[in-house]
């Protein structure tokens, strides 16, 4: 097996077959974070599908644990129907947000069984979440989890271009 560098981070990695013409990457995360442009002008993005498809999954998110704090502070208060309300709106936002996370690795140029295996994990725990009525904290960790998860090509590229240290 030849080992390449990834395309987007520059790290080495081993790969089955070399395809001419192809970037490869080492993870989803590097093939999912090279699709976005790089920051023009003055650090200005364009506006892509991509970049709009990460603020809204992170709007929601944000809206999902936002509705899953409400319903315990409203529970805290005895009021349980309303309670329950804001618990089922958390558990439906995160549940979309785990959908499109999902959706984002499924379209990514690289598949690899930590993707599989954590896309399991993270819906064993939102299974969870969904049974248990009053408690959609399981969903927004599952979602926590797979969000990091797709975002690691960022923190691999920005860890990687550091230059060694002086001895």
């Amino acid at each position: 097996m030849p080992q390449v560098s990834c395309h987007y981070c520059g790290l080495p990695f081993r790969v089955r077959r070399v395809e001419p013409g192809r970037p490869c990457f080492c993870c989803s995360g590097c093939a999912l974070a090279s699709r976005l442009p790089p920051g023009g002008v003055e650090g200005r993005y364009p506006v892509v599908p991509e970049l709009i498809a990460a603020l809204a999954v992170g709007f929601f998110y944000f809206n999902a644990v936002l509705f899953w704090t409400l319903a315990l502070e409203i529970a805290r208060e005895g009021r349980p129907e309303t309670a329950a309300l804001f618990a089922r709106l958390s558990a439906l936002i995160g549940t979309l947000v785990w959908a499109t996370l999902v959706v984002g690795l499924a379209r990514a140029a690289v598949q690899r069984w930590s993707d599989v295996l954590l896309m399991a994990a993270t819906g064993a725990l939102l299974f969870v979440g969904l049974r248990t009525p009053l408690s959609p904290g399981d969903i927004v960790a599952a979602d926590a989890a797979l969000g990091l998860w797709v975002a690691r090509g960022w923190g691999k590229k920005k860890t990687s271009e550091k230059p060694p240290l002086p001895v």
